[in-house]
Parts: structure tokens; sequence; C-alpha cells
């Protein structure tokens, strides 16, 4: 089973695969992260080597920050491929997974070693230019791979998945693992590479160790970290450095901020999630005191009773099942069994549908589905937190009776109403959110406790204040449904046959009762659903009364689903405000698209015909690597200072890098591989990404490839392939760039000709970018001291630093008073795109204008004003302007020439 990946998945395993090739290319861990993280962060930041015994300064360690509910598992299923191809630069490897306990050791095992798992099709096949798969893989336990066999290693992708507890000496099973005399590991060293026997630790005998330690020693593991908390300990890293891994990815909501900091190579925001449909959210908080503990209670079954009626409706509208569920969090195990039968007795619950959880007793392990059909449970019982591992998104309320909480308490159940079911938006919006009850003097006190909730989860400060809405304090509650408005008509005014065939339709909806003359409006309706709503009776003035009907209940719920505010929709934006943009498009006869990279593939090259040969520039004998810095804090000002001293050469005992890729081509092989087994190898490999594969036609690549080999052989003077052979990672992603250059040509040559007058680009307003459907998932948001007024998108800017040009620009747009509304867009995200020859175009800001012109600025520094880039950029955005008959503005200020803004907008 293939689980797609979301937008905000794509980009981090993007980012993540930029830094790994960078590292494999230069050997050095720390400026690939610095520039990365520059580029694309909130603010720059070291690099900080991690302090492991033997490994410090030179071994990859970088951390992805995904917010729970972000999908931390299946994105470190996918990071494994990338780290064995593009790092390691191997076909396989040996992957040690570390989780932080054993409920969620048996977890990810037994989504790990289930093929029809997305997590193992992750693993196995990866998704085209996302991830690498890396073909057949072994899951194991500790206790497996102390059996382990060679041919294992050699054929396939081992992943063992362990606690880190598991790897210490003072635990029995990690004492297995440094047995130096395990006689089962026996084949592994009968031939070990003379180079490497110095690293491996001794035996009684003197010689090499029988032990899993020194097994995973040669086979330099990837480690994978899920949730560090366990790991960023001086004992913990002791025990990593013993097994000499080649990298550490860490995947976690909560980096470590203090004792050993984590590089945070990517952070997902709350935006990003919200937008990718993957998390409930806001959350809706309702408090009151605790001598109205019971009225509270029954307000939160209320609420979820409410709520599976309305998903009743959304599953007639699209198939999918919901029964929403609640969790209540108990004084402590006694009032659980206190709370069961007051359920039962109070409000009628079957005890069917009723189910404890806590230390004592654990009713929900006997439950094999709670999202089944006929699954009866719509009430758990908990104290302190539900089982690790659990997960269910069917839980939407949350319901806290202890008067008081420790400081964990409320964050170790908040994250189970997160996820949204099925990671997809549903037609009701009720569904798309979560709702807390909680017992408590003040509001501020819960807002403030689920504020630190959520920042344990992985969101902001500022985020999780914006993420939190308050629904009432000392007899508030959230109007989920609609008052239905019940419109009385004489029986002989409906028309009965029409009743009859639209009544099935409008199930949950609206209501027909004709012997009583009634017809009840319970909830929105469309368009259609109101028409048919209206047909049903004759008389026109009755029908008017059910126009208002259906009016009067779409205004409440939209009311209540903005938080009270009509002028913002539940994105934020001021959806009152009408905000398209048109796109470049392209016509081809008929058919009118916006114009994309595949337009510039539509002219056929041959890529047999390109010049194959590879420069030493392109692919070095001698492979050039990194530089060695120094990363420390000053003890008296606190600052962090950084020092370059030293540049590695290959070969050099520094080269961390350059030792893994020979220790890894020494497991490998090569001396059998014949000249067209490496011609095959290379055209199976070459492509990153699946739509670069079919842009070459036919044998194109394997014709280029040989003239690319034979040029190599004869330049260099080669006796044999064997080098090649063991250096065909390298050699790969050489003549990739190679060929990339031929079809960035290609491309440019395209694209030129389609900026002429007589091209086929348009702009019409039939092929438009509609802002107020479009998700804006911003990875940051302005947090500086100016009050932005006209961003188009709530509560502020995406990815604005509060000083600097671009800021400089944004404050002037603000002001202007002949720009209505303008939204920032974000780089490789957008919303709004022009298409260049090689990439898509972001402009920094799009504006809507008082006299609804479009006008869109992207900013340059003077220097960047000349760049070959630059001059793309304001080709294309010229060609936009020009085709659009005057609707559309696109200005590029050099510099800090904003008045050029001005002048272009006075221009009609």
């Amino acid at each position: 089973m293939n689980l797609a990946l979301k937008g905000y998945q794509t980009r981090i395993l993007g980012t993540l695969r930029e830094y790994l090739r960078e590292v494999a290319r230069t050997g050095d861990p720390r400026n690939p992260f610095e520039k990365i993280v520059a580029a694309n962060a909130a603010k720059a930041v070291p690099y900080i080597p991690v302090q492991i015994p033997g490994l410090a300064g030179v071994m990859p360690y970088v951390c992805l920050r995904v917010p729970t509910g972000g999908g931390k598992t299946l994105l470190a299923a996918h990071a494994i491929g990338s780290a064995v191809k593009d790092y390691q630069r191997g076909e396989r490897a040996v992957v040690l997974w570390f989780v932080p306990s054993n409920p969620i050791l048996d977890q990810t095992l037994a989504a790990l070693k289930n093929p029809r798992h997305p997590y193992r099709h992750a693993l196995e096949r990866g998704d085209g230019a996302a991830s690498p798969g890396v073909g057949a893989v072994e899951v194991l336990t500790i206790e497996e791979a102390l059996r382990v066999t060679p041919a294992t290693l050699d054929g396939t992708t081992v992943v063992i998945v362990a606690t880190i507890q598991g790897f210490r000496v003072d635990d029995t099973t990690g004492r297995k693992v440094f047995d130096p005399m395990n006689g089962q590991l026996d084949e592994h060293f009968r031939v070990v590479p003379p180079d490497r026997v110095a690293s491996l630790e001794k035996g009684p005998d003197g010689k090499p160790a029988r032990s899993l330690e020194n097994v995973l020693r040669l086979r330099r593991p990837i480690v994978i970290v899920d949730e560090a908390h366990n790991v960023r300990t001086p004992l913990s890293f002791t025990t990593l450095g013993k097994l000499q891994p080649s990298c550490i990815l860490e995947f976690t909501a909560t980096p470590d901020r203090e004792k050993a900091p984590s590089n945070v190579l990517h952070r997902v925001s709350a935006a990003e999630l919200k937008a990718a449909a993957m998390i409930k959210l806001p959350i809706r908080v309702v408090t009151r005191p605790a001598g109205e503990w019971a009225r509270l209670l029954a307000e939160a079954l209320t609420l979820r009773k409410d709520l599976e009626t309305i998903a009743g409706r959304e599953g007639q509208a699209t198939g999918e099942y919901l029964r929403p569920i609640a969790l209540i969090q108990a004084r402590d195990v006694d009032h659980t069994v206190e709370l069961r039968k007051h359920l039962e007795t109070e409000h009628g619950i079957p005890a069917t549908e009723i189910k404890i959880c806590t230390a004592k007793l654990d009713e929900l392990k006997d439950v094999r589905d709670l999202a089944a059909p006929d699954c009866p449970v719509r009430y758990i019982l908990t104290v302190q937190k539900l089982r690790e591992g659990w997960d269910c998104p069917f839980a939407y309320v949350l319901c806290s009776l202890q008067e008081t909480r420790s400081a964990t308490a409320i964050e170790q159940i908040v994250g189970r109403v997160l996820r949204l079911p099925k990671a997809s938006f549903k037609k009701e919006p009720a569904l798309n959110e979560a709702y807390v009850f909680s017992i408590s003097p003040t509001l501020a006190e819960v807002l403030g406790e689920l504020k630190g909730a959520l920042e344990l989860h992985g969101f902001t400060g500022t985020e999780a204040e914006k993420l939190i809405i308050s629904g009432g304090e000392g007899g508030g509650t959230l109007p989920l449904l609609a008052q239905p408005v019940v419109v009385a008509i004489h029986p002989e005014d409906f028309d009965t046959t029409l009743v009859a065939a639209h009544a099935p339709a409008l199930l949950g909806k609206v209501s027909f009762d004709v012997k009583a003359g009634t017809l009840t409006v319970q909830a929105p309706l469309t368009e259609t659903e109101k028409a048919w709503a209206v047909s049903c009776v004759k008389e026109p003035a009755m029908q008017a009364q059910v126009t208002a009907a259906a009016t009067a209940v779409a205004e409440e719920v939209a009311a209540w689903g903005s938080g009270g505010k009509i002028a913002t929709n539940q994105n934020g934006m001021q959806q009152s405000i009408v905000f398209r943009v048109p796109l470049l498009a392209i016509r081809q006869g008929d058919l009118l698209e916006p114009f994309e990279a595949t337009h510039l593939l539509e002219r056929p090259w041959r890529l047999s015909e390109r010049d194959a040969s590879l420069s030493e520039v392109l692919y070095p004998a001698k492979r050039s690597t990194g530089e060695l810095g120094l990363v420390d804090v000053d003890q008296t000002s606190g600052r962090v200072s950084t020092e370059k001293t030293d540049t590695l050469e290959e070969g050099d005992d520094k080269d961390f890098v350059g030792r893994l890729h020979q220790h890894v081509m020494a497991l490998t092989g090569g001396s059998d591989w014949s000249f067209e087994h490496l011609i095959v190898w290379l055209d199976k490999n070459l492509f990153r990404d699946p739509e670069e594969r079919r842009e070459i036609i036919g044998t194109e690549s394997a014709l280029f490839l040989r003239k690319a080999i034979n040029g190599l052989i004869a330049a260099r003077g080669l006796t044999d392939i064997g080098g090649l052979v063991l250096d065909r990672h390298r050699l790969a992603e050489a003549l990739a760039q190679r060929i990339r250059q031929h079809r960035e040509a290609e491309r440019h040559a395209a694209f030129q000709s389609l900026l002429l007058p007589e091209s086929e680009l348009t702009v019409s307003d039939e092929v438009t970018l509609d802002l107020a459907t479009t998700r804006y998932e911003p990875s940051w948001l302005y947090d500086g001291g100016h009050k932005f007024t006209k961003h188009y998108y709530a509560p502020a800017p995406g990815e604005l630093h509060s000083n600097g040009e671009e800021f400089e620009c944004a404050v002037y747009l603000d002001g202007l008073s002949e720009v209505k509304t303008w939204v920032r867009n974000l780089s490789k995200k957008g919303p709004f795109w022009l298409r260049r020859s090689t990439a898509n175009f972001y402009p920094d800001f799009v504006c809507l204008l008082t006299d609804g012109r479009i006008l869109a600025v992207e900013y340059k520094g003077a220097h960047l004003v000349t760049a070959d880039e630059a001059k793309e950029k304001a080709a294309v955005g010229a060609v936009w302007a020009s085709r659009s008959g005057g609707k559309c503005l696109f200005v590029m200020p050099a510099g800090k020439d904003l008045a050029a803004i001005k002048s272009a907008i006075a221009k009609l």
C-alpha cells in the first residue's frame, strides 16, 4: 500500500536529499547545513558537531523537526533511501532505527515487517524524486540481528529496530550486542579488509571480537532516531560511538535546545500541517469551575453526540465513516469506575460504548480496531495518559475533570485529539477541529496549559497561541450545531411527489413532516439542496420562508466556524475580498492551460548527439573534500563562535566521508562487472526524478553513457573499469549533471522562443489562481513589531524577516493607498508562480490594487539585478504583464528604489 506524500513532506525530504548530497560531495557536514538553514529558516544558526567519541565534528548529525501528527515515521522510512544512495553512495546498508520506548518498538516493528504497510513501501520503493527506494529489506529485532548472516547483509538493506537502552552494556540484551564470542557471527570475520582490522574491538584472543558491535562497525550503519530524548545523553552518545555510525538522522517534535542542541535542518510549521489536512485545528476550549464538573461533562457529551450527527452527514456526502470519540480525564483511577457508572445511569450510555484505559485496567487492549464500523466505543476514561503508541484520529473531544494537574498531565493526552482522520479535510467544518472541556478556576489557566502542551508537541509558542480558540468560561459552550429553524406549512401546500423524491437526499439537513405541517432546516444547504427544499413547497410565500430559514442556519454556522468574524474564513483569509490572480497560460488549439515545465519539453531532442565528455571539474579524478571548522561557546558572553581550522584532502585521516565511501565500496565489490553491466547500472540509477527519464527517447541514454565511459577510459588512460565501478555513484551524479546541462540548454532555447511576441503565451481570466481557496502554508510567520494591516492571510505574512530590504518593501506595500490587500509569496511554495526555463519563479509579493489590477513585485538587491537568473525573471514577468491587457503589473525594483513600484502603478 502506498501513502502519497504531502507537499510539506516532499519539501522536507528534498531538503534532506540536498544536504546529504552536498555532504557526500564535499565531505563537510557544516557548510551545507548552514547554507540550507540560512536560505530556508527564520534565522541562521551554526552547525554544532555532535560530541560522540571518535566522531566529533566529522559525522553528519541533523534533525528534522516535525510536530505531532506530521508523519515522522513515514518520513524516516523515506529518508533511509536518500541516506543509502545519496550519502553513502551504496546499494544497500545496515540501519539502526532507535525508538523511545518498548510500546513504540512493537508498533514500529509490526509496521516495518508488514510488506503491505505504507512504511515498508516507502523503504523499498521510495517516492520518485522525493526519495529513492532501497529495494529488498529485512527488518530485525536485536535478538534476530545477533544471528544475522553475511548473505543477508550483502543482499538486502537490513533495518534493526531497537531502543537505545537495548544497546547499553548495563542491559541484558545490550550485553549480547557486545559479547565478543558470539559464534553465530563467525562468518562475518573470515575475511576482514586489512585496513578495517584496527577499527574493530578485540576479543580475548587478540583477534577481532565476534560481536554484533563489530559487525555493525564493519557496515557503518545509518542511525535513525525517532524522538531523541533518550539518545541525546553522554551515555547514549558513548554507546553510539562504539557502533561507528556513518550518519545520524533525528526525527522529533521537540529537539534539544540546551544540553546537546540539535542541528535542525528543516522545521515543519503548524500552518503546513493544517494546510496538508494532517491535524485538527483550531482547538476550541470551554472551562467551568470544579463545582460544575457534572455540567461540563454533560456539555462535552452533548457536543460529542452533535459531532456524531454531523459525521453522519459527512458520511452521506463522502462515504467516509466517522465515529467521534470523547477522551475523559478522571481525577484518579478509582474515579474512572465512578465515571463509568455516572455515564451509564445519568446519561443512559450503554456500557459497550465506554472503555477504561489506565495502568491498572486497560480495556482498549482487547479492541481490535477503534475505527471499524462495528466498534461501539465512543467514550474512553483515562487518568494520566493512554498507552504509548495509541493512535485514534476519531478522538475529537477531550474533557479533563482533574482540578489540579501536573505539568505534563494534559500534554500526555492532548496529542491524542490532534490527528485528522485519513489526513483529509472534511466537508463539515466542525470535523476539522478539536474540542477541549476542562475544570479550572480560570480560562487563562487552561489556555496556558494547552499552549505548553502544544509546544511539547513541536509547535512554537506563537503558533500555539494562535491554534487555541476560547469557547467561553463559567457557562460558555460551543454552539456546534445551528439551532434548527422550523417553517410552518399547511399540509396541502406540500408537493408530496417532490418531497418523496428529495427527502432521501436531504436527510440530516432538512426534515419534512407533512402531517404536522412543518419543514425543518437543520444544517447549511448547498444551492442545489436549497432549490430542492424550496421546490417541495407550492406557495411562493412559503417558499420565501424556506429560503429565509436556510439562510439563517447557514449564517449561524458560518459565524461559529469563523470564531465570530465573518470577515475571515476558516483559514484566516479576508474572504470578503475576491483575490484572483491570472496565470501565465499557453494556448494549444482549443486548450488553454497554465504554462508549466512540460510545455518546454515538447520540442524533441536527441541526447546521444550531445557532448558526453566529463570535465575534471564535473568529475575530478581526485575527490575534493570539505573544510574542518570549530564551533564553540564563549564562557563569558555566551556567544557562539565559528572558525575554519583546516582543509580536507582525499586520503586525509580526517576525511570521514571519503573513508566511509571507501568502506562502502569495499563491501559492494566490483571486480566482476563488465562494461555493459556498468552501463545498465548507470542507466537505471541515473535519473532521480521519473519525469527526467520520460523525457529521454528510447535508448538515447544508453548511447550517451557508452560515449561518456569510453571517453573517460581514453582521456584518463584507464586499463579497466574497476575503479569506475567502485566509484559508480559519484560517476552517476556527474553524468546526471552533464545531462542536466544539456536539458537546461534545450529548455532555455524553447523558453526564449516562447518569449517572442507571436508565441502562444497569453493571460486570460479563464486561467486564474483564486487565493480564497488556496491554502497558505509558511514554514514560519513574521513576528516583528510592525503591524501589517493589509496582508490577505491572517495572522501575519509568512517567511518574512523583521528587518532587511524585503521587510522594507513589505512595509512600503502595506502603506500604499493604491494597494487593497497583498500576499507575501513563499519561496518554492507560492501560491503564485511564473515559469522560468529551469524552474518555477515565485515573485516576493503579489498585490490586489484598489482599481482591480494585480501587481507582482520581485525584490532584488542592486547587486543581483543584472544576474542571468534575474534577467530571466524580469523577462517572463514582463511577458505576463504585457499579455494581460493592462490587468497585471510586474515590477523588479533595483536596490532600495521602492518608488519604482508607485511609478508602475501610476502608469495606466
